[in-house]
């Protein structure tokens, strides 16, 4: 590393790969392990936090003394590069580890990662994370010894099985083999004992560890309908859709066709995309998942928070892949066709929600979760399915009648929709009250447009 190579990272400023100290002490420290349990970075001392150059006093012993700190009070104990320059007559140390390859890397017993351009401290489950992640494993391959192979329910298995043999086509065996296969079964002390995996997806009984609560608001205070879904998690899946395709609008496009298009108030494709994710990546350590219909969005909650290698705009941006929190259960997802890939989720619920013509989803996180919000609001700005959130699906029909035939009548609409004319002529005036449709031409001759 030369001058200009330092003077082009002082102007940058601080970020996911550097940070600047006036002096050296835990800051510093923690700065370095924060860097080693994510993608490596450079702390330069001797520049304020807005990159000023302040200097920093260097004597003989000084960084070797540093050294030995960082050395004696992290575990494991890193030893990181080092270099001194001088600029504008004032010397700057830079510090520079990699990433470590066996995280996490702790300083006094507490674990620092790197979120943008500060440091975030780990909770124990988050540790735990770190940890598994680095050895290519997750908290749903471990061995759960509060239940037996009995505890497993013979019929949701078989199941599974046959999921997965006919997206795989290929024959999995028996149950043991298959459950084996898969390592969701270990023996132990001469019995079976399930992971935790298989426990959520093949348990006989419910488990509060798996309930979802989903609800439907009619604002964010007032609650119309609530139900805690508590069942295996492929079955979840389709209890949600159910609930979900209940409460959400569903019109009839009229076509030349003699059969009616069916078109929801939001691609069914990018609900279900978002609801198995939600299945795939909680944290079944934390609290239940919260699942809310309103009349104008959806809004999906779900306990994890997102991995300190990832960002929300990694994640919207679908370019960096992210990995599953529970990778056994992932995969048993895959396999059984239930998820296309890992890590390209969102980036398809965006796809269809874009093709269908509503704006983007929201992301956010919210009390150690993942809140994703997708819209009916269309991208030009009217509401799909309920258009301002006051038509219901009759008017809707009509509506689209208007719009597929510029200048059409009462009458010629009430022969396309079998409805008598007067109810037509009635629904007609709501429309033009709304201002979402008008009338051109004489009583006679004139039609009505959108």
């Amino acid at each position: 590393m030369d001058k200009n190579e330092i003077g082009g990272l002082i102007e940058n400023g601080e970020g996911l790969h550097l940070e600047f100290k006036e002096n050296f002490g835990r800051e510093a420290i923690e700065s370095l392990v924060a860097f080693s349990n994510s993608y490596g970075g450079r702390v330069l001392i001797g520049l304020d936090d807005d990159g000023k150059i302040t200097g920093v006093d260097l004597k003989k012993e000084t960084v070797k003394n540093w050294l030995n700190e960082i050395k004696t009070k992290t575990h494991p104990f890193l030893l990181p590069d080092f270099e001194v320059f001088e600029i504008q007559g004032k010397r700057i140390l830079v510090f520079e580890v990699k990433e470590f390859p066996l995280k996490p890397v702790a300083f006094k017993d507490k674990v620092f990662v790197r979120k943008g351009n500060s440091n975030q401290k780990c909770s124990l489950s988050e540790v735990s994370e770190i940890y598994l992640k680095t050895k290519r494993s997750s908290w749903d391959f471990y061995l759960n010894n509060d239940y037996s192979f009995k505890d497993l329910d013979k019929k949701k298995i078989v199941n599974v099985i046959k999921l997965i043999e006919g997206n795989l086509d290929r024959k999995l065996g028996s149950v043991g083999e298959f459950l084996e296969k898969y390592d969701l079964v270990s023996v132990e002390g001469g019995k079976k004992i399930p992971t935790n995996a298989a426990v959520l997806l093949f348990s006989k009984k419910g488990l509060r560890e798996t309930d979802i609560q989903i609800g439907l608001f009619q604002d964010e205070i007032t609650i119309k309908k609530n139900k805690i879904i508590r069942n295996d998690l492929v079955s979840e899946v389709e209890e949600v859709m159910d609930f979900v395709k209940a409460y959400i609008l569903k019109e009839f496009i009229i076509s030349g066709s003699p059969y009616r298009e069916e078109r929801w108030q939001y691609p069914i494709d990018a609900i279900r995309e978002i609801v198995v994710n939600a299945v795939i990546h909680r944290d079944y350590r934390g609290v239940h998942s919260q699942f809310k219909i309103f009349p104008n969005k959806l809004e999906f909650w779900n306990s994890g928070k997102i991995p300190h290698d990832l960002t929300i705009k990694d994640i919207m941006d679908g370019k960096k892949k992210s990995e599953p929190r529970n990778r056994l259960i992932a995969e048993i997802f895959r396999d059984a066709g239930l998820i296309e890939r890992y890590g390209s989720g969102v980036k398809r619920v965006r796809e269809n929600l874009r093709d269908y013509g509503l704006v983007d989803l929201k992301i956010r996180e919210i009390q150690s979760g993942f809140n994703i919000e997708i819209f009916s609001k269309k991208s030009n700005g009217t509401l799909n399915g309920t258009l301002n959130g006051t038509l219901n699906g009759t008017l809707n029909e009509l509506l689209k009648v208007v719009r597929g035939s510029p200048g059409i009548r009462a009458n010629e609409i009430s022969v396309k929709l079998g409805r008598p004319v007067d109810t037509v002529k009635k629904q007609i005036k709501k429309l033009v009250d709304k201002e979402l449709i008008e009338r051109k031409g004489s009583r006679k001759t004139g039609g009505y447009w959108a």
